[in-house]
């Protein structure tokens, strides 16, 4: 299957993609670089919690911070992808290296896959994240699905959130929605206050995408 390719049928508009996301240089800082910068891009953003992982593929000495995230956006993959890429650019990727793929990274940003304005369960799942991805996936699927929030399964990271008008709070430990508040800076809802709801988004990041 086509990793991009729609999980409703086509004649249902698109409504946000999930993306696979990775960092292994000054990870605990830069996975919450890369959620405020989604939802500078993206006006907000769902995240699953941040797991550390060993470096797949590649020789290193630097462990990875791993998660899923779901944006909304009705843009087409290559602009999605664009918009990922200019922030792996901001946060110092060099993607003209030509080891680019194996070597260390501050910011690596993937589209799993493209979901609708409903989301199946049995579609979302039909979609195949890389292995180390599988348990954040679940997470998200869960929260797109309104289904149980599975546990924890591996080595959690809590990272603070640069630029929240509420203080400092940290990403990492359960899911959470940031979304963009122009006046304000970003606000942050964690998992407590997603999970009392049906469809398991929480009203504030609803309403501020139109969905």
């Amino acid at each position: 299957m086509d990793a991009l390719s729609p999980i409703l049928p086509a004649s249902l508009p698109p409504s946000g993609y999930v993306l696979g996301i990775g960092t292994n240089l000054d990870p605990d800082r830069n996975a919450a670089r890369i959620a405020a910068h989604l939802a500078d891009a993206f006006g907000g953003v769902l995240l699953s919690r941040f797991y550390r992982t060993a470096p797949v593929g590649m020789a290193s000495a630097h462990a990875f911070v791993n998660y899923c995230a779901y944006v909304p956006s009705a843009l087409d993959p290559a602009c999605c992808k664009g918009l990922c890429v200019g922030i792996e650019l901001a946060l110092g990727r060099d993607r003209d290296h030509p080891g680019c793929k194996t070597r260390d990274r501050p910011a690596d940003i993937d589209l799993i896959g493209r979901v609708g304005r409903s989301f199946p369960a049995d579609r979302l799942t039909a979609l195949r994240p890389d292995a180390y991805l599988a348990v954040p996936f679940a997470e998200i699927a869960a929260l797109l699905t309104g289904r149980p929030i599975p546990p924890p399964r591996g080595e959690l990271c809590a990272a603070a959130v640069p630029g929240c008008r509420n203080g400092s709070p940290r990403l990492g430990e359960a899911p959470a929605t940031v979304h963009r508040d122009d006046g304000a800076g970003l606000i942050v809802v964690v998992q407590d206050g997603l999970d009392r709801h049906a469809d398991g988004l929480h009203p504030a990041f609803l309403a501020e995408q139109g969905l």
